[in-house]
C-alpha cells in the first residue's frame, strides 16, 4: 500500500467527504498511480485508507479548474480564482509544468 502525506486541512476534507479530488503534480511517484489502487493518507499522526476512482492529466491548474469540480478540488476556497491562487501558492511554475494529476478518490 502506498504512503501519501497532505497537509490536515486536507487530510480532514477528504475523510468527511467533502474533498473527493486530490491535486498533485507529475512526480515520478505520481506517474505510477492507478485507477483501483488503495492509499494510505498521512497527516501528522492520522492516517485514513482510501482508493483511487480514476486520475485525470491535465498541462495545467487553468486547464484543470476549467473542467473539474474547484470545490472537490480545494474545499475551503470561496471561488475558482482563489482555489487556482491556492494551488499556485502549493506549487511553483517548474513544477506545474510536470503536469496536473487529478486522483479521484473515494473511502
Amino acid at each position: 500500500m502506498r504512503k501519501m502525506r497532505i497537509k490536515r486541512l486536507y487530510y480532514d476534507a477528504i475523510m468527511s467527504g467533502l474533498k473527493t479530488l486530490e491535486v498533485r503534480v507529475g512526480y515520478n511517484s505520481i506517474k505510477h498511480l492507478k485507477a483501483g489502487e488503495i492509499l494510505r493518507l498521512e497527516a501528522g499522526h492520522a492516517s485514513g485508507v482510501v482508493r483511487i476512482k480514476s486520475i485525470r492529466i491535465y498541462d495545467n491548474f487553468a486547464d484543470m479548474l476549467a473542467i473539474e469540480p474547484w470545490r472537490q478540488v480545494v474545499p475551503q476556497a470561496k471561488s475558482k480564482e482563489e482555489a487556482l491562487c491556492l494551488l499556485q501558492k502549493i506549487y511553483p511554475p517548474y513544477k506545474e509544468r510536470l503536469g496536473v494529476h487529478v486522483i479521484e478518490i473515494e473511502k
